[in-house]
């Protein structure tokens, strides 16, 4: 081998020389000497001065420093922290964490209670600090126990739990009876089914689906075998 031939780079049938490099300067999967690919980046995602593809380092953080939240220091780039704060702690809008701006919250009152506007406790609209009228019902119409002036609340059922009809939540009145005049378990109040039979299986006048009463006679005085009650007892 000649001296030229010794310094100079020779490719086998795929391309790739004798350190197993292209003529682009890349290897079989794609890094080059430094073990880098063609967008910088090493075999574990990194590029030279140690950042990923989406900008943050193996610590998490970016090239300013900032995490995988965007905040440095605990806060972002506007200065403020998770919660919305800024170091003197106040929010974007100028409120403490107390909800404050210059002694006074989103509504316009101090933290006595006075508003700004009207000088009194309650604002404009007549609600106080806490949001009630004078009568001490909401916007809403719903005193602090969550009634109405009629004493019912947003589900429309009173203190003793019972709609405007007086049913409560599972449809039955006071007595325990529902609309259509049945208890829980289907009976009426004279304790008998839709259907007229009572718990055990009887009707008003004794007898059961069959016609039969609780001696298994029928109204005729027949029982299923066809003899009649004398007939029976004279056997």
């Amino acid at each position: 081998m000649g001296l030229l031939d010794r310094f100079s780079r020779t490719f086998d049938q795929y391309g790739y020389d004798l350190d197993g490099y292209g003529k682009n300067g890349y290897d079989k999967k794609g890094y080059d000497k430094n073990g880098y690919d063609k967008d910088g980046y090493n075999k574990i995602g990194y590029d030279k001065d140690g950042y990923n593809k989406k900008g943050f380092n193996k610590k998490g953080y970016d090239k300013k420093g900032y995490d995988k939240k965007g905040y440095k220091d605990g806060y972002d780039e506007d200065g403020f922290d998770f919660k919305g704060y800024n170091k003197d702690g106040f929010n974007k809008k100028g409120y403490d964490k107390k909800g404050y701006k210059d002694g006074y919250d989103n509504r316009g009152f101090s933290i006595n209670g006075i508003h700004i506007d009207t000088k009194i406790a309650f604002d404009k609209n007549g609600f106080n600090k806490k949001g009630y009228d004078k009568d001490g019902f909401n916007k809403n119409g719903y005193d602090k126990k969550g009634y109405d002036e009629n004493g019912f609340n947003k589900n429309g059922f009173n203190k003793d739990g019972y709609d405007l009809d007086g049913y409560d939540k599972k449809g039955y009145d006071k007595d325990g009876y529902d609309k259509d005049g049945y208890d829980e378990n289907g009976y009426d109040s004279n304790g008998y089914d839709e259907n007229g039979y009572d718990s055990k299986g009887y009707d008003g006048l004794g007898y059961d689906h069959l016609g039969y009463d609780k001696e298994g006679y029928n109204q005729e005085g027949y029982n299923k075998f066809n003899k009649k009650k004398n007939e029976v007892h004279s056997d």
